[in-house]
């Protein structure tokens, strides 16, 4: 190679400037550039954002300066190599590494988007409103959508030198959409924007679609993750969530329960007539249940009196529901207790008449 010594000096320079002091260069710069956009007093903010983002920053200069430290290297004449500007080995290694710089610079811009998104996901934690906590994820997530399609687009103008306009006009919009989504993800994305809109959930809301009872932790453009109450992560297409009927437990302004008691006919009618009244009673005075709350002699059983129960727990937690019935429950088995009755079990009577059956112990030898 036709290099003088200062060539290969300035190689070197460059090449220990950019891998020595990756690791002081990249965060003086991002807390340059934080402490103009953030205010003074947000010091963690800053640090964290600097710990964040402070190595693909590093990978980042690193790959500019070792580049610009090839640069200062010259070929031999004698190999006849054209410009970058003309079709050859340079074009190609030209381009070959403002290729590898996009990448690595979107990388780059989708972590401070991923620490910003999170930042705000936090926040929204905090606020009464759960709307933030469902829009927030996916203002992240589209706003990598569009820092990946501008990023796209720039590559393909800028750095392999396509005509975008006249892509996109060949393409249409019909063509695009099927070239980059498909139908599936289409019908998807158009649902997460159905779901955005119309609110039918948001995240944080307890629902049953489809058999599965979970939930809902995040809403993404093709996707709803529901945690399941036996802890299990389940994916959802969105278009199912908006297909098939959905129950938003959260949105349950009362929780109604129904169900029998059976208790011995043994039990004294004038017992069975306390035990109903004092039941009645104990559900109208209950701080979380409303008026409507009623007691039946309802059927008469095999075994039993049926007694069913009616009452509506003002909650619209579902577990805060099961421990307003835990509750009741237990005062009801008090109750039966107290006014001497007694719950039936399944029973069977089974008549034998004398006559017909055999003398099996006094046959004749």
């Amino acid at each position: 190679m036709d290099n003088s010594p200062s060539h290969i000096a300035n190689f070197l320079a460059l090449v220990l400037v950019g891998t020595l002091f990756k690791g002081v260069l990249a965060p003086l710069v991002i807390r340059f550039f934080s402490k103009i956009f953030m205010r003074k007093t947000e010091t963690n903010l800053i640090t964290n954002f600097v710990l964040y983002t402070k190595n693909h920053l590093g990978r980042l200069l690193v790959f500019v300066f070792v580049y610009t430290a090839f640069n200062e290297l010259r070929f031999p004449k004698s190999w006849n190599m054209t410009s970058a500007k003309e079709f050859g080995l340079q074009m190609f290694l030209h381009k070959t590494y403002q290729v590898f710089l996009v990448i690595l610079g979107t990388i780059l811009v989708l972590r401070v988007i991923s620490f910003w998104g999170n930042y705000f996901q936090e926040k929204a934690k905090y606020t009464e409103s759960k709307l933030d906590d469902h829009l927030t994820p996916f203002f992240k997530e589209i706003t990598k959508v569009i820092a990946i399609l501008l990023i796209l687009f720039f590559t393909l103008s800028r750095v392999l030198d396509f005509n975008v306009t006249t892509l996109v006009a060949g393409l249409g919009i019909g063509g695009i959409a099927v070239a980059l989504a498909g139908k599936e993800t289409l019908e998807n994305l158009f649902a997460s924007f159905t779901i955005f809109l119309d609110k039918p959930f948001i995240t944080g809301d307890l629902v049953q679609v489809g058999g599965i009872l979970g939930r809902v932790e995040k809403v993404g453009f093709r996707t709803t993750r529901i945690r399941t109450v036996e802890r299990s992560l389940i994916t959802l297409p969105n278009k199912m969530m908006i297909d098939q009927p959905l129950d938003n437990w959260n949105e349950r302004h009362v929780w109604r329960s129904r169900f029998d008691i059976e208790i011995t006919y043994q039990t004294p009618i004038i017992n069975l007539q306390e035990i109903k009244l004092q039941i009645h009673h104990y559900l109208q005075k209950h701080s979380k249940t409303d008026e409507n709350s009623h007691v039946f002699f309802s059927e008469f059983g095999t075994n039993a009196v049926k007694m069913t129960i009616f009452f509506f727990a003002i909650t619209n937690d579902f577990f805060e529901y099961m421990s307003i019935k835990d509750e009741i429950n237990f005062k009801i088995y008090e109750i039966v207790k107290q006014n001497g009755g007694e719950f039936a079990l399944p029973t069977r009577i089974v008549k034998i008449e004398s006559d017909n059956v055999p003398n099996m112990f006094n046959q004749p030898k």
